[in-house]
């Protein structure tokens, strides 16, 4: 074989080995903080990542715990507060557009907020759809 071509070979293998690595080390980093922030909208997972991030003594995890789980039901609770505002905004959005809309964009629009809503709420709904697509 031409030498040439073994070097493209080498080159171009290591080029292509180098981006599928890059690709997994990326997707793992994206994945933990993802799952980081996730955390924050829980109680448990709230005061375990300021936990991680303060690392109090003894004598002041006594004073900083009640503080935290203070401070996590309040963050849950804008959390959900936002959401709920959120879907409110959106449900006035479609009420406006529907008289403007035809058929086939109402049901893509619909559908855009059926995804939403499952991503956010865990489950399928049918709060948006008046028929079946």
């Amino acid at each position: 074989m031409n030498t040439k071509i073994k070097y493209l070979l080498i080159l171009t293998s290591t080029l292509v080995i180098g981006m599928i690595i890059g690709f997994l080390i990326q997707g793992r980093i994206t994945s933990s903080r993802i799952s980081r922030m996730r955390n924050y909208y829980t109680n448990q997972g709230f005061n375990r990542e300021f936990m991680k991030i303060i690392r109090p003594s003894k004598e002041q995890r006594t004073l900083i715990i009640p503080i935290l789980k203070k401070h996590a039901i309040l963050n849950h609770q804008l959390m959900v507060n936002f959401h709920e505002g959120q879907e409110k905004v959106f449900v006035d959005l479609k009420n406006e557009l529907e008289s403007h809309l035809d058929t086939d964009q109402i049901m893509r629009l619909n559908h855009v907020f059926e995804k939403r809503y499952k991503r956010f709420h865990n489950g399928p709904s049918s709060r948006y759809r008046k028929g079946k697509r």
